[in-house]
């Protein structure tokens, strides 16, 4: 089974440089055009899924839409379309809204958690890390790990949020976490992971369809 772990299209925080996190920042139209880019792209590879998993924002589900109205398998079962609230992205309380450009003109502990996460101590309004890998660690135990079990389903498409993206990746090639942002994941990035006798395994980490030297740069949340 391949499970492809997706980030959504291009926000209005996203353009503007903006910690987004649990704000729930819907797509520009330049973000809808990355989606409709990455749908053609599946196509194209003749990637076609059995079953869809997103986040619960607008920014994921509008992405994971798009995608799945070009590319849903003809033997895909039901349910095909899934949201699933621990596909949220990292909440930061606070600090969302925030410029990630001025980060050094903010308090020491919001500039570690993008700098040294194992420093970083969420307030009452935010998240930590420990509580993210845990609702990782149970959608990939507790709803992936099932799947391969089901020879219907061979291609299932995960679509979700950067600092997600890297918990998922973190989880599976296991490196460290002084590294945790030194995992780029721009827009509509895609990472195909293999899951086979219980084991999940990197294949192949962003994966890109389209080119823009810019947006590789900028909206890291």
């Amino acid at each position: 089974m391949y499970i492809y772990i997706m980030r959504h299209g291009e926000t209005f925080w996203n353009k503007e440089g903006r910690i987004q996190g649990s704000s729930d920042i819907e797509l520009t139209d330049f973000g809808v055009e990355l989606a409709e880019l990455s749908a053609e792209g599946f196509y194209r590879d003749g990637i076609r899924f059995d079953r869809i998993y997103t986040s619960p924002f607008v920014r994921a589900r509008k992405t994971a839409r798009l995608i799945a109205d070009r590319n849903r398998s003809e033997t895909a079962p039901e349910p095909f379309f899934l949201v699933d609230d621990r596909l949220r992205e990292m909440c930061f309380g606070k600090y969302e809204g925030l410029k990630l450009a001025l980060l050094k003109d903010y308090d020491e502990n919001i500039v570690n958690c993008f700098s040294h996460p194992d420093r970083y101590i969420p307030d009452e309004t935010g998240e930590s890390y420990e509580e993210l890998f845990a609702r990782i660690d149970d959608f990939m135990m507790r709803e992936l790990l099932p799947l391969e079990q089901y020879a219907a389903l061979k291609n299932v498409l995960v679509l979700c949020h950067g600092t997600v993206i890297r918990a998922f990746l973190q989880r599976i090639d296991q490196f460290d976490m002084e590294d945790f942002w030194n995992v780029r994941q721009p827009n509509c990035s895609i990472n195909k992971i293999e899951l086979r006798d219980g084991v999940f395994t990197s294949i192949q980490k962003q994966i890109l369809y389209y080119e823009s030297e810019e947006l590789l740069h900028r909206g890291i949340l």
